[in-house]
């Protein structure tokens, strides 16, 4: 009987001991499941918080198809279909000719577009719209592209935005 008095109390001393640290590593690999792997593009595995947004893959997929055909209409110069195939609130920011101008007088800047390479790709938690970025080298100058796609209310992925900024 001395032997269990002696004992029990050790027991619940060691127990408490072990359960905090237990709790400490259940937390840390939470933490690590909390962050997914992706891969960016330049094929390196990434952590990513867990509050970022995730498209569906129906999304994804669309997206991906949609900002295949910008890209090759950028290069094309096809800027007249860009705008007509943009969402509607994209259009709404001005009209097809100011479009076609400003990209017109980009090039006179930049020159040809030679190549693309996607930098990253996001979708924004508010809207849930997809956002691609590249790293566009035309002729004279580099520049950051950035293309953002969402689904309309008839259910089309479309493109939203599209900006351009100069790369130092």
């Amino acid at each position: 009987m001395r032997y269990v008095k002696r004992i029990v109390p050790v027991f619940l001393v060691t127990c408490l001991g072990v359960v905090p640290a237990c709790s400490k590593k259940d937390t840390a690999l939470q933490q690590k499941s909390a962050q997914s792997p992706i891969s960016s593009a330049h094929g390196k595995m990434q952590q990513i918080p867990a509050n970022l947004a995730v498209a569906p893959p129906k999304d994804e997929a669309e997206a991906a198809t949609a900002r295949t055909r910008v890209l090759s209409q950028v290069k094309n110069k096809e800027f007249s279909a860009i705008y007509k195939e943009a969402s509607s609130g994209f259009r709404e920011i001005g009209p097809e000719e100011q479009f076609i101008a400003q990209w017109n007088k980009q090039l006179q800047e930049t020159g040809e577009f030679k190549e693309s390479k996607e930098v990253s790709h996001l979708v924004r938690p508010a809207d849930k719209f997809i956002v691609y970025t590249y790293a566009v080298t035309y002729e004279n100058k580099n520049k950051e592209l950035r293309l953002t796609f969402g689904r309309s209310k008839n259910g089309k992925m479309e493109l939203t935005g599209i900006n351009q900024k100069e790369v130092k």
